[in-house]
């Protein structure tokens, strides 16, 4: 179709760019001018002085929080809501930025490039509707016929204007940026080589502490000393806050279970009754990856989806529905839609066992009489008059896991901040599985162990030194037998060792026995048929190997995958780069962020 090699290497630069491009449209958003009147609707900051208003700041976070909550199935607890609200922001500053370059450059697109790009490089939601596809792909005489119809839509023009008129500048700057991008056939090769050749070893390990007896080497408490005062850092102890947690659980119960049950019989009654499945699938299912699916699974083979769905899709006959089954996410009502040899089509309706709303609504009340009794009164008093339970829990600087919650940033950063004092309150921390309060009992600053402590610790190391110094003696003993003419398997008999065989690997593969990604398997992919390498340490272990076998990478399929590999690379480096230039951009303008006075804290 396009006859012009020149003209295709455009195109396919062009499709590269815009499929780039999208990612800093999904990243950033696009055509935010933040141009509202701050006297009108208030500043939430500026970007080089061009205002973020709080209309569009609204707009982007609602956006974002709406697409985090469908992803979710669920509210937001508020460590989300926090990290939406930064997305929301870093999103606005980011497009800000983006389009003051875009002036600053002179970029901009004539209505010919608008026209080129239109009939070359249909949007990618045009490409995945069944209307221009054949046979599953897209076909481009469909796509250039409807658009030639007198019949079309004004309105979508004017939108598929609007979409090139956004993404092609965007296009031209991401060139500009990744202009000095080059990624030659010799790095494709290498890089495709590494991840598809394979070899096979067959080795000996040299285990020092296997190898050399407790009672062969001897260690001076002075040697244990300086070992510790040397290597003192390696004896951090980082600083502690001792916590105490109270949780109030909105972990649904018996009671919600049976209204969830309740709940997906009413749905499958409907059903039975003639009802359509993917009507009622899209108005009550919450899998929110199926429902405006319709509740459409695909195609189903053992092994591949929940364990309970799976038995149940199998079991069923097409057209059949079944009774509601029960798995961790719910009930689910399954219909089998076709059976295709060992697999099947399925769809199925997921009803969540969720807390009632006057349950949740009793708890709500519940945590907040908690949170004015601890305010007023104390943790203890509080625990006492609503009969909770409160635990101790030990915080470590440097990592947010709390028990029972997991990771769990706001808890850490309270406990941590130079302005929370021994004996406060943290502000109510809500999560998915309920809400929490924190209360700081004592903190510990950083320090190093003791040697007292550490002197065990210390022990094992410089023995295992020492037996590591006895043992590259008996290595260098090994490789003058191999120099000698022995074999790798007598040298490991006369040595009472163990004559081993690998699996074909990769350089990335983890092997059992050999490790992963180390000195031994770098060794592996040099060495020429039959080769012996050793000794190579490795993991405190001394390696003797010899390669048995080698499958090359297949140069022929390399060949054909070469082109998308590199627009792949493309794609990489590029988004590299432009996080780099984004950066910088960023560390020189001059941002002004109003968030804290303009909302009212979290709490």
């Amino acid at each position: 179709m396009l006859r012009s090699m020149r003209r295709n290497t455009k195109i396919i630069m062009l499709v590269v760019a815009l499929a780039f491009v999208g990612l800093m449209v999904f990243q950033w958003g696009m055509d935010i001018s933040g141009s509202s009147s701050p006297q009108a609707t208030g500043e939430v900051g500026r970007v080089n002085g061009t205002v973020i208003s709080y209309q569009v700041w609204t707009m982007t976070y609602r956006n974002l929080a709406d697409e985090a909550r469908a992803q979710k199935g669920s509210a937001l607890d508020d460590r989300e809501g926090e990290m939406v609200e930064e997305q929301a922001w870093n999103q606005l500053v980011g497009q800000i930025l983006i389009e003051q370059e875009l002036d600053r450059r002179g970029i901009s697109v004539t209505d010919e490039e608008i026209r080129l790009a239109f009939q070359t490089t249909p949007p990618p939601w045009l490409m995945q509707n069944e209307l221009f596809q054949t046979g599953g792909q897209f076909d481009y005489d469909k796509y250039r016929e409807f658009f030639s119809s007198q019949a079309v839509d004004p309105q979508l023009l004017l939108q598929l204007e609007d979409y090139y008129r956004t993404m092609l500048p965007r296009a031209r700057l991401m060139e500009q940026i990744g202009s000095g991008i080059y990624i030659p056939d010799s790095e494709l090769w290498y890089n495709y080589r590494d991840q598809n050749e394979q070899v096979r070893v067959a080795y000996i390990v040299l285990d020092p502490e296997l190898a050399v007896e407790d009672s062969e080497v001897e260690v001076a408490q002075e040697e244990l000393l300086r070992h510790y005062e040397e290597n003192i850092d390696e004896f951090a102890r980082p600083a502690t806050a001792e916590v105490r947690l109270v949780a109030f659980s909105r972990v649904p119960g018996p009671a919600d279970s049976a209204a969830a049950l309740e709940e997906a019989g009413r749905i499958r009654g409907e059903l039975m009754g003639g009802a359509d499945f993917e009507e009622l699938a899209r108005a009550h299912s919450r899998d929110p990856a199926t429902a405006t699916l319709g509740g459409d699974l695909g195609w189903l083979e053992r092994g591949t989806m929940l364990p309970e769905v799976e038995d149940a899709a199998f079991a069923l006959g097409p057209g059949e529905i079944s009774e509601p089954v029960l798995s961790r996410f719910g009930y689910h009502i399954v219909k089998l839609v076709e059976r295709e040899d060992d697999r099947v089509r399925a769809s199925h309706i997921l009803i969540t066992i969720r807390m009632d709303t006057a349950t949740e609504d009793r708890l709500l009340g519940n945590v907040d009489r908690f949170e004015r009794i601890a305010l007023t009164a104390g943790m203890d008093v509080a625990v006492d008059s609503l009969g909770v339970e409160g635990r101790r829990l030990t915080l470590v600087d440097g990592s947010d896991f709390v028990s029972g919650l997991g990771s769990f940033p706001p808890a850490y950063y309270w406990a941590f901040h130079d302005s929370t004092l021994v004996g406060a309150l943290s502000p109510v921390y809500e999560t998915g599985q309920g809400w929490y309060f924190l209360q700081l009992e004592a903190r510990t600053p950083d320090s190093y162990i003791p040697f007292e402590e550490a002197e065990q610790a210390v022990r094992r190391r410089v023995v295992l030194e020492e037996k590591k110094s006895v043992a590259r003696g008996i290595a260098g003993q090994i490789a003058v037998d191999l120099r000698s003419n022995k074999t790798l398997d007598e040298v490991a008999s006369d040595h009472e060792l163990t004559y081993q065989t690998s699996t074909q690997f990769t350089r990335f593969d983890f092997v059992p026995g050999l490790g992963q990604g180390n000195e031994v398997i770098g060794t592996a992919f040099g060495l020429e048929l039959n080769q012996v390498a050793g000794p190579i340490e490795s993991d405190d272990r001394f390696f003797f190997i010899q390669l048995a076998d080698r499958v090359e990478a297949d140069r022929e399929r390399f060949e054909q995958e070469r082109e998308q590999r590199r627009a792949r690379v493309m794609i990489q480096r590029q988004q590299t780069a432009l996080d780099i230039w984004l950066a910088d951009l960023r560390d020189q303008a001059d941002i002004e962020d109003y968030r804290r006075q303009v909302f009212v804290p979290r709490s």
